[in-house]
């Protein structure tokens, strides 16, 4: 199935994460589809900000592990466990994530620092597995959105980009960011497997998707928006964002969000249309 990678190749805010979940979370309402998100930038907590914490359950993991003595650990750092002893398979990864829509929507959340515990050093030593997680992941899910750390200097980075079918590729809406897209493009990503995304878009500004996608020589089907909402941001420092978008998924026009769930699901439509395109050209 589909790897989708939201990155950026700035360490200014680009609101990525919460492009990613706006879009995932649309995507898993509107289309009959299977997603797992997997973050695997460390100490970051904006995906859960979103959707809430992780519930707990280690008698199953430790029936999953087959031990009754094992320390299980929830999440990445239990899943990490399981890939270096070389038992990871795709059923187990579903065992670890955080269900958000039964059957939908599942999370998989990066590593936390925790005191008193080396979690640096464990997530470290993780990094080289993240590849064979997300590509097992594949195996069990329809669409697998990967929120990766910004940069391309980390061997890890490219590793990652390398393996995604889409590269989401995460921009701020001003000129001198525009003006690094060609560039970037050209030297780290597969030829036509990216989509140029801008969070916190600004329709009022003059880079508008036409000017943008005409000034880069890009179709206007590879330029996504997502522009700031109100609801949502709150929503996204409340652990609500699944509510709200059941909430407000068929808002009508004159409704003060229609314009965001319009250009969120303009954004899936065109991941859609990205997906089938380079399924074609495999």
């Amino acid at each position: 199935m589909s790897v989708i990678t939201f990155w950026s190749n700035t360490n200014k805010p680009t609101g990525q994460t919460m492009s990613l979940a706006a879009i995932a979370t649309n995507m898993a309402i509107k289309h009959n589809c299977k997603i797992l998100i997997i973050s695997t930038i460390y100490n970051d907590d904006t995906l859960e900000l979103c959707f809430g914490g992780l519930e707990k359950n280690k008698q199953l993991l430790k029936k999953i592990v087959q031990s009754t003595t094992v320390a299980v650990d929830n999440g990445i750092e239990g899943l990490g466990k399981i890939a270096y002893s070389d038992r990871l398979t795709p059923d187990i990864i579903q065992n670890y994530t955080n269900v958000i829509y039964k059957n939908r929507l599942e999370v998989l959340y990066g590593y936390k620092e925790i005191e008193n515990r080396p979690t640096k050093e464990e997530y470290l030593k993780m990094k080289n597995k993240y590849k064979d997680i997300i590509l097992n992941a594949s195996k069990a899910y329809d669409i697998v959105f990967v929120d990766v750390e910004k940069g391309i200097e980390d061997e890890f980075v490219k590793q990652i980009l390398k393996i995604s079918d889409i590269v989401v590729v995460n921009v701020e809406q001003k000129i001198n960011m525009i003006n690094g897209v060609n560039n970037l493009i050209n030297s780290n990503l597969k030829n036509n497997n990216f989509i140029l995304n801008i969070g916190r878009f600004d329709s009022f500004s003059k880079y508008s998707v036409k000017n943008i996608s005409r000034y880069l020589g890009i179709k206007k089907s590879d330029v996504s928006v997502i522009p700031y909402n109100t609801l949502y941001f709150e929503a996204a420092s409340e652990k609500k964002v699944a509510d709200l978008f059941l909430k407000i998924r068929n808002v009508e026009e004159g409704d003060r969000n229609f314009t965001f769930i319009k250009n969120i699901e303009d954004a899936v439509e065109k991941i859609d249309y990205k997906i089938q395109e380079v399924q074609m050209n495999r």
